[in-house]
């Protein structure tokens, strides 16, 4: 698109553009159209804008056609060489044939284009436009044509003169014969191209859905006087909430979820790729069946979202009413959401590949740490940030033979799919063998071994625990990895002082040492890997030193809680490296006898909650704690029903029983919260009540205390209830057999009981 050289080619240049403007301001004062443009040839036969009205719409031209495509007007008409005329309802037909065109014709438009032909050459076409036209007067395609004569002529006395005219790099814009344009008037290029600007660095820099939409409602809803915005998604032939701000839970749960059918605003604008705006009381004219929205509420457009021209989605624009877009603001608009589409499908595509990788690296980790009676035990697994890539830590707990338990803890190199894949190698190696009965010591040596015999080239630390329960001696040994923290219960440190090996992988012939550490009754043993460690202005030592001293202030707490203390701090973003901790108590001698009882529920298998609900009560029963029965039921149904629900996966139900409190444990194989949440801007404090779901108020205004935390490959949802002081019977006095038997959600045949009921006192 380059002019020649010399003097004759700006000659050329000047005089093309000279020609184009004055053919275009008398265009416009006879037929005042929405946009006007001429496009003419490149070398390749592709159509470029070369001169444009710079009207209010100017900037929503089709910058380039390609050669051939005869979808257009313009292309149509210089390579048939006659007018061609495209009503509304064809550009309707057109857009929603291709979607990624709304950002140009997002009403549908009367288009009128005739070539530029003379001396037996076409040299392009001239399109015009008009918003809201219903018929189009033959005088208006006969003043085109003559126009487009006169300037065909033109054009061939040019080439004639100076060489081939050809488009140039950027289109001229000319402005409208006797324009005013007001700072705030609607031709106000510089405000439209500085939002572009601004929306586009903000959405560069958008890591997570909520980056899009804090920008979205800063950038696009409030310039143009908007309320509020949702942005929804198409998925599985459903419209899903991604983004919210400015409306209520309530609003928003009307939408997602919503059936991709004809019959609401929502559907209609991704099915019909077209833009509307209903003003107060014309959303209930239009759709008198819905009942979502008042006939006196705010106006509201419904807008489609379209990424690689594809629909894929809707926003929903709260609007004063006052305060609707003009045209061409409504143009810019349909720009800006094409940006953030984009914005989304990136994210989304990335979330859907870490899920991937996550995916597999929770079917590698253990779904749920063994019960080894007088031994209690806590895990937990939490990701890097958002953008850091997926690791390759684990934690595994293994029952081993003589009554040994052993405890490992790992973390590869690295934040990719490798790094998972060595992972799932690494965890199976050193669980086998451990099972063949080797010593911590020899299991590194033999791991080290293998992993230099697969050819990886990942480094992997671990460290390898074996504890006699009966006596407290734990037998340790580590290859590169921290050193377990070893904390009594009254706070005071164990000593290790191991020696630390390399890490698997550097040398192929190193021999590992263990060591073996008198572990005192209750004491707390916590392995980790470096995501626990805040090295942020202090050294890995003194990070390290930090986490011991977290553990002692709390070393008497349930494992569970503590769990949640050590890993609940610092911002999960700001997490540069994955996170895996693994806590064991040897409980030794206590005062107080405790019983355990199990059930599982099959996959969806939602009416096998009433059976559970009467195996609780019975258990109860059994156990003396007859008061709490009632609530234990419905405490129990709505956070088994919830995970069936929202989780669909099998759920595992296990029950404890201390002296004073009875802890419920929920596990399923999703690792979200128990009920997703819709991103709402950080702004937006939401619903909270809406948004948590009814089960959930319940647990909260019953239980004594509940939560939710990572587990394996999935979650443990957990509540507890206090027993009353009339119920709290001394241990010796407790029959050990009432241990429960649950329900296993399998058909009759099956049977519906699960005797897996074991003494969990110590």
């Amino acid at each position: 698109m380059a002019s020649g050289p010399g003097d004759g080619g700006h000659l050329r240049d000047r005089g093309r553009d000279e020609l184009l403007a004055a053919a275009l301001r008398g265009l416009d004062e006879q037929l005042r159209p929405s946009t006007l443009c001429v496009y003419l040839e490149e070398p390749d036969g592709s159509l470029s804008a070369t001169a444009i009205l710079d009207t209010a719409l100017g900037f929503a031209v089709t910058p380039a056609l390609p050669a051939g495509d005869t979808r257009f007007v313009s292309v149509r008409a210089y390579r048939e060489g006659r007018p061609v005329v495209r009503d509304p309802a064809q550009s309707r037909r057109f857009v929603v044939a291709n979607p990624s065109f709304v950002q140009h014709v997002d009403t549908p438009m009367m288009a009128v284009a005739v070539p530029l032909r003379a001396d037996g050459h076409t040299f392009g076409s001239i399109s015009a436009r008009w918003m809201h036209a219903r018929n189009l007067r033959p005088a208006t395609v006969d003043r085109m044509v003559e126009a487009a004569s006169g300037v065909a002529v033109g054009l061939a006395k040019l080439s004639a003169r100076h060489g081939t005219v050809e488009p140039p790099t950027v289109p001229l814009f000319v402005p409208e014969p006797g324009s005013a344009r007001p700072p705030d008037g609607p031709r106000n290029s510089s405000r439209f191209l500085l939002q572009l600007q601004q929306l586009a660095t903000e959405l560069t820099a958008a890591r997570q859905v909520r980056d899009v939409v804090a920008a979205t409602y800063q950038e696009l809803v409030r310039p143009f006087g908007g309320q509020g915005i949702l942005l929804c998604l198409e998925d599985r032939g459903r419209l899903r909430a991604v983004g919210a701000s400015g409306l209520s839970s309530q609003e928003v749960g009307a939408v997602d979820g919503l059936l991709l059918a004809e019959g609401s605003p929502e559907a209609d604008a991704v099915l019909r790729s077209v833009s509307t705006i209903f003003r107060p009381g014309e959303l209930a004219q239009a759709y008198p069946g819905l009942g979502r929205y008042d006939d006196e509420g705010p106006a509201r457009a419904f807008l489609p979202m379209v990424a690689d021209d594809r629909t894929v989605g809707c926003c929903v624009l709260v609007l004063d009413p006052d305060r609707v877009p003009r045209d061409d603001e409504l143009a810019i608009v349909m720009i800006m959401l094409g940006q953030v589409s984009q914005s989304l499908k990136r994210i989304r595509l990335n979330e859907s590949q870490e899920a991937l990788i996550h995916g597999m690296q929770r079917v590698l980790l253990p779904r749920e740490l063994p019960d080894v009676p007088g031994l209690e035990s806590a895990a937990r697994y939490l990701p890097a940030g958002t953008g850091t890539g997926v690791g390759g830590d684990w934690y595994d707990v293994v029952v081993l033979p003589g009554g040994q338990v052993g405890m490992i803890i790992g973390d590869v190199e690295g934040h990719n799919l490798d790094a998972v894949g060595t992972m799932g190698q690494m965890r199976s190696a050193v669980r086998a063998y451990a099972a063949e009965g080797h010593d911590p010591a020899s299991v590194l040596t033999r791991s080290n071994r293998l992993l230099d015999e697969l050819g990886g080239d990942l480094f992997v630390t671990c460290c390898c625990v074996w504890l006699t329960p009966e006596t407290g001696v734990a037998t340790m040994a580590s290859a590169g990895h921290h050193e377990p923290a070893v904390t009594r219960e009254d706070g005071g440190v164990v000593p290790t002082a191991l020696p630390v090996g390399p890490p698997l992988g550097v040398a192929a012939g190193t021999v590992y040492r263990h060591k073996d550490v008198v572990v005192p009754p209750k004491a707390v043993i916590a392995l980790f890997t470096d995501g626990l460690l805040d090295v942020r202005g202090r050294g890995a030592a003194d990070a390290y030193a930090q986490v011991g001293r977290r553990i002692a202030a709390h070393a008497g707490e349930d494992l569970e809680t503590l769990a949640d203390r050590l890993t609940g701090t610092g911002d999960p973003p700001a997490r540069q490296d994955d996170l895996a901790l693994l806590l064991v108590r040897n409980a030794g001698s206590t005062d107080g006898h405790r019983r355990v009882a199990r059930a599982t529920v099959h996959r969806h298998d939602v009416r096998r909650v009433t059976e559970l609900r009467g195996f609780l009560r019975d258990l109860m029963a059994a156990w003396g704690h007859e008061s709490l029965a009632d609530e234990l039921e419905t405490l129990m149904s709505e956070v088994v029903t919830n995970a069936l629900i929202h989780a669909h996966s099998e759920v595992d139900v296990l029950l404890r029983e201390y002296p004073d409190r009875l802890r419920a444990e929920v596990r399923d194989n999703d690792p979200r919260p128990p009920v997703p949440a819709v991103v709402l801007a950080p702004d937006d404090s939401g619903d909270g009540e809406a948004e948590s779901g009814r089960g959930l108020l319940i647990v909260d205004a019953l239980a004594t205390a509940w939560g939710s935390s990572p587990a394996g490959r999935g979650k443990t949802t957990w509540f507890e209830m206090a027993v009353p002081e009339t119920e709290r019977g001394e241990g010796d006095e407790r029959d050990e057999g009432d241990e429960g038997e649950g329900p296993d959600g399998g058909g009759p045949e099956r049977g519906n009981r699960e005797a897996n009921g074991e003494a969990d006192g110590g």
